[in-house]
């Protein structure tokens, strides 16, 4: 299974700023930090959460001017400029997977990734993450076979589909 292709996010942020995510505090996120990503494509919003919980969708993998300075592996980004001058923060971001906890994981790339029980039926496309490998990039080093290479920064998510 080849990485998810990156989905763009992109608010701009005026006075106030969007909901949950300012241009100012999108700064102040550092790499390893928890995200809930929500809100329409027309008004995003991102919120730092604690990792593990429930709520946690995504982590941040690397804070950058723009887009084109991600890591070529990222699962997302989300982009903020402010309306009253050129400046922008971008959040290059990682699905915010857990060891032993499951994720919805959209194969269209049309919705956000979403933490969800493992034994939630009505659920689709349920993903358990069973093993986090460093300086692997190869799902065929997965005993399931099945997983995520991150191929530039050299890590692999080994995951297994939940019925």
């Amino acid at each position: 299974m080849a990485n998810l292709p990156a989905v763009a996010v992109t608010a701009v942020v005026a006075i106030g700023g969007v909901a949950g995510c300012s241009s100012s505090s999108a700064a102040n996120l550092a790499v390893g930090d928890c995200l809930k990503t929500g809100g329409t494509p027309e008004r995003p919003e991102v919120t730092k959460v604690a990792c593990g919980s429930p709520e946690s969708n995504f982590k941040v993998a690397a804070t950058v001017e723009n887009s084109e300075q991600c890591p070529a592996d990222v699962d997302s980004y989300y982009s903020m400029r402010t309306a009253f001058s050129d400046t922008s923060t971008t959040i290059c971001m990682d699905i915010a997977w857990v060891v032993g906890n499951c994720m919805s994981v959209d194969p269209t790339n049309d919705k956000d990734p979403l933490q969800v029980a493992c034994d939630d039926s009505s659920v689709p496309n349920r993903q358990r993450a069973t093993q986090i490998l460093d300086d692997v990039a190869n799902v065929d080093q997965c005993a399931s076979g099945v997983g995520y290479a991150y191929d530039e920064r050299g890590f692999t998510v080994c995951v297994e589909d939940v019925a």
